[in-house]
C-alpha cells in the first residue's frame, strides 16, 4: 500500500516584517505602520480606561509601548523573542526597583541600575533595548520597598500583554510564523 506524504505548506504572511537595519518601501511601510498604530493605540485605551495618566506608574507605560512596536517590526529578531523579552523585563524591574529602593541619589541609582540591567542582560542573552528604560524608570522613581514588590509584577506583565499582542496582531494579519523561536 502506497503512502501518501503530505508537506505542510505555511500561508505567506500579509505584513512582512523588517529586519532593525532594513530600509523599507511605502507600500510596505503603510500597512506595517498601521498594523504598528492599531497595536498602540489597543495599548494606550487599556491605559486609558485604567486612567494611568493619573498614576505614579505612567512613566512605567511607555517602555511596553516601545517594545510593542520593536517587537511587531522586527519579530524574526533575537531581540524580540518572547522569552528573552520577558528576561530582559523582568531583570530591568528587578533591578531598577532594587537598586532604585536604596537611599542614594536617583541619578547614581539609574545608572547602577541601567549598567547592572545591562550587564545581565548580555550575559544572559536576552538583549532588549526598552528594558532598560524601565530599569532607568524604576530607579528614578522613589519606591519604598513595599511599593517596588507591587510594581515588579506590574512590569513583568506589561511585557506578557505587549507579547500576547503582537502574537494576536500577527495572527489577524496572516503572519502565523510569530515567534519562530521562543528564545
Amino acid at each position: 500500500m502506497a503512502r501518501i506524504h503530505r508537506i505542510p505548506v505555511s500561508r505567506p504572511a500579509r505584513v512582512r516584517t523588517v529586519e532593525p537595519d532594513e530600509r523599507v518601501d511605502w507600500r510596505r511601510a503603510v500597512p506595517l505602520v498601521l498594523a504598528e498604530t492599531f497595536g498602540l493605540g489597543i495599548l494606550s485605551v487599556l491605559l486609558w480606561v485604567f486612567d494611568a495618566n493619573n498614576s505614579v506608574l505612567a512613566p512605567y507605560l511607555v517602555p511596553p509601548l516601545v517594545s510593542f512596536v520593536l517587537v511587531f517590526a522586527t519579530a524574526h529578531s533575537p531581540a524580540s523573542r518572547p522569552l528573552r523579552v520577558l528576561v530582559a523585563y523582568t531583570i530591568a524591574a528587578t533591578m531598577g526597583l532594587a537598586i532604585g529602593a536604596i537611599p542614594a541619589p536617583r541619578v547614581v541609582t539609574a545608572i547602577v541600575a541601567a549598567a547592572v540591567t545591562l550587564l545581565l542582560m548580555h550575559l544572559l542573552g536576552a538583549f532588549h533595548a526598552p528594558a532598560v528604560a524601565a530599569a532607568l524608570i524604576a530607579a528614578f522613581i522613589s519606591h519604598t520597598w513595599a511599593t517596588a514588590l507591587a510594581t515588579l509584577p506590574l512590569l513583568v506583565g506589561l511585557a506578557v500583554l505587549v507579547l500576547a499582542l503582537v502574537w494576536v496582531t500577527h495572527r489577524l494579519l496572516g503572519d502565523q510564523q510569530y515567534p519562530n523561536k521562543w528564545w
